[in-house]
């Protein structure tokens, strides 16, 4: 397994966190409010990159920090396409299928240039297990990416539970 490309991660460590980022429901306001979430921890930490939160193909959200570039929207274009396509984080579809020696694109039978299987989106999905939106960050590996948008969707849910 390349831990570069994984971070590490096994399946069952981000079948786990998965569970633990379940939202109760998902408002437009509260998609804007994870992607303003995200980038206030990347802000604060002077990250070079892209955010985005989609409500199915409708982008609701988009920021690209200080240091970002253009070519992270095509990178958070086919991050999307990966989420939408297996509802999982693009992370774990990558680690699970290094798990088991294969690529991604030939287990799918999908093209590398319209999907990356390459951590930083994250499902943003429903106790009934439906896919309410999805949080992509873009412009570091991709562990890291997949590290900010998980800590971005904590962050909303801490600060949700103190307004309710």
């Amino acid at each position: 397994m390349d831990l570069v490309e994984t971070g590490g991660y096994s399946s069952q460590q981000l079948i786990v966190e998965a569970q633990s980022l379940v939202l109760g429901s998902l408002s437009l306001a509260d998609a804007v409010r994870i992607g303003e979430a995200t980038a206030d921890l990347a802000a604060h930490k002077k990250l070079p990159v892209s955010i985005e939160v989609r409500m199915g193909s409708w982008t609701v959200y988009h920021i690209s920090l200080e240091g970002s570039s253009q070519g992270h929207d095509s990178w958070i274009s086919r991050k999307w396409a990966v989420v939408n396509h297996s509802k999982n984080s693009s992370l774990l579809e990558l680690v699970k299928c290094e798990e088991l020696g294969q690529s991604w694109y030939e287990v799918n039978k999908l093209p590398e240039d319209g999907f990356a299987a390459n951590g930083g989106a994250v499902p943003l999905l429903l106790r009934d297990q439906s896919l309410a939106g999805v949080l992509i960050v873009s412009g570091l590996a991709g562990p890291d990416d997949h590290r900010l948008a998980v800590a971005g969707i904590r962050s909303f849910i801490a600060g949700k539970g103190t307004q309710e």
